[in-house]
């Protein structure tokens, strides 16, 4: 899967760049992610997370932009009918989302641009740290799946994009409860433009 998602992003990235405005994207940001379900008799709720890393946005007024961050999801279960029974589940992985846009106010060229994009996105988790009583990391998906939808604005050199990701496989093996990830994001960075 991992393998796949890669070479079919490298692929249309050399297709479109013979022909098309390139950005390349670094940029850093926050996310705050919580879960679709509640853990039995838990509450869940989202921490602060962070993720590094960057896009490549091939295109100019319609664009394809793959890419690849660091991330650091957070959240903690809550217990409500008892006290001290509280957990907190933190998640290292490879982001990696594959995203069509549309520049709705402006193009790639200009200095001023507002835009559109969705699209899936994969994580391969690479480290769990649990408090979770009876969980250890082996009782997590390796791979978690979503799909975004997102806006961001471009003035001169900088970029803010703010997205949200619904997650359409559960977080913890045999789960009865399907917990799925759901999470804001902000990045902001730089546009380094190329033709």
């Amino acid at each position: 899967m991992k393998k796949t998602t890669i070479t079919l992003a490298l692929l249309i990235s050399f297709a479109f760049s013979g022909f098309s405005q390139t950005i390349v994207k670094p940029g850093i940001g926050i996310n705050f992610t919580s879960l679709s379900s509640d853990a039995l008799s838990y509450e869940t709720t989202g921490r602060l997370g962070w993720q590094l890393g960057g896009t490549v946005a091939i295109g100019n007024q319609f664009y394809f932009e793959p890419g690849i961050f660091w991330v650091k999801n957070n959240w903690e279960l809550q217990n409500p009918q008892t006290t001290g029974n509280d957990f907190k589940d933190d998640i290292s992985s490879l982001r990696i989302p594959v995203f069509v846009g549309i520049n709705v106010v402006g193009d790639a060229t200009d200095d001023r641009n507002f835009h559109i994009f969705g699209g899936p996105a994969v994580q391969i988790v690479t480290k769990v740290n649990t408090e979770t009583t009876g969980l250890t990391e082996d009782d997590f998906n390796k791979f978690i799946m979503g799909m975004n939808l997102g806006a961001g604005l471009s003035l001169g050199k900088l970029f803010v994009d703010v997205g949200y990701e619904w997650g359409f496989s559960t977080i913890y093996k045999d789960d009865a409860n399907d917990a799925k990830s759901r999470g804001l994001w902000i990045n902001a960075g730089f546009r380094l433009e190329f033709l």
